[in-house]
């Protein structure tokens, strides 16, 4: 099980890469295991962080907002 400073990291390469498979080879991890962390973080948040496109995926409003929070752990 992924803890919660996983989810927000794991949420991070995703919003950066614009796609679940380019965070999951970042992280050298299995693509299911990200999806099943952003899917947790966003239950756990209540809120959908990402809008699901054909080619990756966009931040919601509120996923751009916890974006540049975490962004700022980060730098």
């Amino acid at each position: 099980m992924i803890s919660n400073l996983e989810s927000y990291k794991v949420f991070y390469y995703v919003a950066r890469a614009g796609s679940v498979t380019g965070a999951a080879a970042e992280l050298a991890i299995s693509q299911p295991a990200v999806s099943q962390a952003i899917k947790q973080l966003e239950h756990q948040l209540g809120i959908s962080l990402f809008r699901r496109a054909a080619k990756g995926v966009v931040l919601t409003g509120e996923g751009q907002l916890l974006f540049e929070y975490v962004e700022r752990g980060y730098e």
